[in-house]
């Protein structure tokens, strides 16, 4: 990653921690960041994208990192609790743009090509799709409900109940290599 889009990254990532994404601007992120407008918008769409990034590059780093799914799981439930606050007021957008949204669909592309890789390009059977979808939505459903307090786990708890409940039929092709 660039030094430009990192510096956008840690900027959006330090006025989240202070106030809610609804009163965050494109001009206040490139301020931060100490650069124009138009900087901005060569690396990131809109500041959605930038909320949504930082999912995208902390899942990459884990799944690079990590030698199992619990570990993972572990990972990102202790990240998103040691900055509670953050990911409070990411998890309070809603609509199209919502965080939640994002981490069903990035979840489930990153699994249906771990999937595909690991299975030779063999399709999904239409039960596998369904389990998949359910699956991911969990993910983020849980990953949400958790950050805000509606789970009382730490989060060795929370990665081992994730991990509970991955789809046996596909499971063995989501290992790490």
């Amino acid at each position: 990653m660039e030094r430009t889009e990192r510096d956008i990254l840690m900027a959006f990532n330090r006025l989240i921690a202070k106030s809610g994404i609804e009163k965050i601007s494109i001009q206040m992120i490139a301020e931060e960041a100490g650069v124009g407008r138009s900087t901005f918008y060569r690396y990131f769409k809109d500041k959605y994208d930038v909320l949504n990034r930082n999912y995208k590059e902390l899942l990459d780093s884990y799944l690079s990192r990590c030698k199992s799914y619990p570990e993972v799981f572990f990972y990102m439930y202790r990240y998103a609790r040691d900055r509670w606050s953050r990911f409070h007021r990411a998890f309070a957008t809603t609509g199209v743009n919502s965080f939640e949204n994002y981490i069903f669909r990035y979840s489930k592309d990153v699994i249906l090509e771990i999937t595909a890789q690991n299975r030779g390009g063999k399709e999904l059977t239409v039960e596998e799709q369904l389990q998949l979808d359910v699956f991911c939505y969990g993910i983020s459903y849980m990953y949400k409900k958790w950050t805000l307090g509606g789970y009382d786990l730490d989060p060795a708890e929370a990665a081992q109940a994730l991990y509970a409940i991955m789809p046996e039929s596909l499971k063995h092709y989501w290992f790490l290599e």
